[in-house]
């Protein structure tokens, strides 16, 4: 077992994205290094000289942060808790949990873990330790909408409903526009490009951009900048004349696509852009090799894209 600095975690991003692949039942790219690392530093702001807690040990790892009070850690996302903070083999990674107030953190210490799924091992194994806490709450966290490519598009497009696929075939949306692959434009470039268009939004113009928020422009330049340099950056722009009407962006963690943004012009909102930029994103990550499509949080327009809702909770336990 070792004890490591936020600065030397940082320096393991292989190894812990590896162990993250084989986690069962997590959001899987929220979980991993890239997510987790920029809402450490864009979202939260958290110093490398904070007391962290991070432990790996056989490849299970614990992945916490002191925040807010002494002898209380959060995960180093904890905007949304989409990520899991305990990775590795759900029992194992409890019991490495369990060894923590007396190994590293003499005395009773509080985490708050989210990014369990609901009924899943993870919260099993965390229900099995109950008696032996001092305090444990459980606590709604964010949900994930998912998209099953395991089989392909077209057997995903046939479980869609009549109606959606009409409304899908009637907006083609992409008709006489450009579709521009911008995975390899260069990130300074990208990111201009990117706000250019969200200056056009209606949410701009009601200053409710997430954008238009420091910290999370910050976080999403973060993502973007660490996904190109890994290549798992996926940005597509539909043009005409030249002029961007919209675009769509996420990253891909093994077989599995996590999207961030999508956002069209105001001039545009009628073309039916969005669903067509969306289909033509689910297509091409598909042929790619991707096999679940995580739509990011609920939201009622997403439930005729999904196939599953996967439920997440979070715990928050103290032990001595």
């Amino acid at each position: 077992m070792r004890s490591l600095s936020y600065k030397e975690f940082c320096g393991e991003r292989e190894r812990f994205q590896a162990s993250v692949a084989q986690t069962p039942e997590i959001a899987e790219f929220c979980s991993g290094a890239i997510w987790q690392q920029a809402a450490h530093d864009a979202l939260h702001r958290t110093d490398e000289e904070a007391n962290h807690l991070i432990i790996e040990d056989d490849d299970q790892w614990l992945a916490f942060v002191e925040r807010d009070q002494p002898r209380i850690f959060f995960p180093l996302e904890s905007a949304w808790m989409f990520g899991c903070p305990l990775i590795g083999d759900p029992a194992r990674a409890v019991a490495l949990l369990r060894k923590m107030p007396k190994t590293y953190t003499p005395g009773p210490v509080g985490f708050c873990i989210g990014g369990i799924r609901k009924e899943g091992q993870l919260h099993r194994e965390l229900e099995a330790i109950r008696s032996e806490t001092i305090q444990f709450e459980v606590f709604p966290t964010t949900d994930c909408m998912m998209i099953d490519l395991a089989g392909g598009i077209d057997p995903w497009l046939q479980r869609r409903s009549k109606k959606f696929r009409k409304s899908l075939r009637q907006n083609a949306g992409l008709s006489g526009l450009q579709i521009d692959d911008a995975n390899r434009l260069e990130p300074d470039a990208l990111i201009a490009r990117i706000i250019r268009l969200q200056e056009q939004t209606y949410k701009w113009r009601e200053g409710t951009d997430i954008f238009q928020m420091k910290e999370y422009a910050d976080f999403y330049e973060a993502i973007i900048r660490q996904l190109h340099a890994s290549g798992e950056l996926r940005v597509l722009f539909a043009t005409e004349n030249n002029e961007d009407l919209a675009y769509i962006f996420g990253g891909i963690s093994n077989e599995i696509y996590r999207g961030f943004q999508m956002s069209y012009v105001d001039s545009a909102k009628d073309r039916g852009i969005g669903n067509a930029l969306q289909i033509e994103n689910i297509t091409r990550v598909a042929a790619e090799g991707v096999t679940r499509y995580d739509l990011g949080m609920h939201s009622p327009y997403k439930e005729r894209w999904a196939d599953t809702r996967d439920a997440y909770i979070g715990v928050f336990v103290v032990l001595a």
